[in-house]
């Protein structure tokens, strides 16, 4: 079955334009293989009336849309990928309607996503640079724009040869999938969709095209266009690293909470650390397994209680199926972790759970291990000075939190409930996951985050893990002198 391909073209007081748009699309053959959707943009001009025109003359579906008001550039291409989804295209190919973009090209752009080979194609102007120069391009922007590029693919872990050219190709399924919506009305908006489609797993494509500066009118301010290009780049950055959280930006296909270990200076590598060989261990809270299979290595028994878990008994590793609250008693053990666990719950169930703890305590010696996220890391600090509190799916300000902890906080509590406090240790925020092709950098930002965390833990430690030690409850005290007098 043919599959349907759509032309969208933008277009804002380009009634000089579009009579040459249309014609170059009539001699590439175009009406053949793609229908034709143009979205006049609130014009002051006839744009609309030109464009209605023309269509009757064409062969192929041609709708011609006139916003009442003005919706923007990115607000003009969400009416466009809408259509396209509803009517249930497969491929749009985004153009503008001042012919500085190519028609000609379009099955260029369009075959590769028709044929599987790439869900979003881009025809850029800089796979040979000196063209995109000889075609007309200003100096300062053929410079601004490979400097922006380069940032943008810095922060997004891209290679692209350019991010900015208005000629785009996207499978519409994949649009489908992705939260455009939310993206900028404005210009950035093309810088908002490749974050999204990067971040959905999207196969890209550039192709090259000829350059063409000729009378049109530049509607962009190139300063705050980069500016918002850079924010968009660094607010999805931030919400990869959960530091703050973008709707916009949150298309994680991975499980919320993932395992730490091999990241330098995570909480899990810490507990690792903590642990003692041979230990018989429970992990409360640890249902994805991966610290519990990791201290099976160490010769470890591992109970694990969760409610949702990841794995299944196996030799040296035990699961039971509980909330962390509702547990009647805590399996006895040698060192309890508590990873990540009662910042999720309420104050008093915290006193209640390690109250638990405690009572188990009683009977052998026993480690707690417990890690909490700092509230007050540096980051956190400046948005809420800045009169931001941005809760996220994980993080520091999880969305699921109960509570919010520091390292005072945390001390407070553990010192009320009745423990003794060891050893404690300062994490550095997961990096790797906001840079995963960039290993050795992630690994200079962590060394650097954990040498800052041991000087200032307040302003910059991500996490705290603290080792506690339960004193005996008064019960177990008196039922030891009743034991002893007789």
């Amino acid at each position: 079955m043919k599959q349907k391909q759509l032309i969208f073209v933008v277009a804002y007081e380009a009634e000089a334009h579009i009579p040459e748009l249309f014609e170059r699309i009539r001699q590439s053959g175009l009406e053949a293989t793609h229908d034709i959707l143009v979205i006049d943009d609130a014009s002051g001009d006839k744009t609309a009336e030109v464009a209605k025109r023309l269509a009757s003359g064409l062969s192929t579906k041609t709708t011609v849309l006139r916003n009442p008001s003005n919706l923007g550039y990115g607000g003009n291409q969400k009416l466009g990928y809408e259509y396209a989804i509803r009517e249930g295209y497969e491929a749009v190919v985004l153009l503008h309607g001042d012919c500085q973009y190519p028609p000609e090209f379009i099955p260029e752009m369009t075959r590769p996503i028709v044929e599987g080979r790439a869900d979003v194609v881009f025809g850029s102007r800089m796979l040979d640079k000196k063209s995109a120069l000889r075609g007309g391009m200003p100096l300062y922007k053929w410079i601004g724009n490979q400097v922006t590029t380069a940032v943008q693919n810095f922060l997004l872990g891209a290679k692209f040869s350019e991010c900015h050219t208005g000629f785009r190709a996207y499978r519409v399924p994949l649009l489908a999938k992705i939260p455009f919506r939310y993206n900028s009305n404005g210009f950035h908006f093309d810088a908002d969709i490749i974050i999204q489609c990067h971040r959905a797993g999207a196969r890209f494509l550039e192709i090259p095209i000829p350059t063409r500066y000729s009378t049109e009118i530049c509607r962009v301010n190139g300063v705050q266009y980069c500016w918002n290009c850079f924010k968009s780049g660094l607010a999805d950055r931030c919400t990869q690293m959960e530091i703050f959280y973008s709707r916009k930006f949150d298309l994680q296909q991975k499980p919320v909470y993932e395992s730490k270990l091999g990241l330098t200076g995570s909480s899990h590598e810490v507990a690792l650390r903590m642990v003692p060989e041979g230990s018989k261990v429970v992990d409360l809270g640890g249902g994805n397994g991966a610290l519990a299979r990791e201290l099976k290595k160490k010769g470890c028994r591992v109970t694990v209680v969760d409610t949702q878990l990841d794995l299944q008994d196996e030799e040296n590793i035990t699961t039971v199926h509980a909330s962390v609250e509702d547990l009647a008693q805590i399996p006895k053990a040698e060192v309890v972790l508590l990873m990540d666990v009662i910042e999720h719950i309420r104050r008093n169930e915290q006193f209640l759970l390690l109250e638990k703890i405690r009572v188990m305590g009683s009977t052998q010696p026993t480690k707690v291990i417990v890690s909490v996220p700092n509230s007050v890391f540096l980051p956190v600090r400046v948005m809420m000075m800045l009169g931001r509190i941005n809760y996220g799916r994980r993080g520091i300000l999880d969305e699921t939190h109960a509570f919010l902890f520091t390292r005072h906080s945390l001390r407070s509590l553990l010192l009320s409930a009745g423990y003794k406090i060891g050893r404690v240790e300062y994490t550095s925020a997961p990096v790797a996951f906001a840079f995963p092709g960039l290993p050795r950098f992630s690994r200079f930002l962590s060394s650097l985050q954990l040498r800052l965390a041991h000087l200032l833990p307040g302003w910059f430690a991500y996490q705290i893990v603290a080792e506690a030690y339960p004193a005996a409850t008064v019960s177990a005290l008196l039922q030891a002198a009743e034991e002893a007098r007789s």
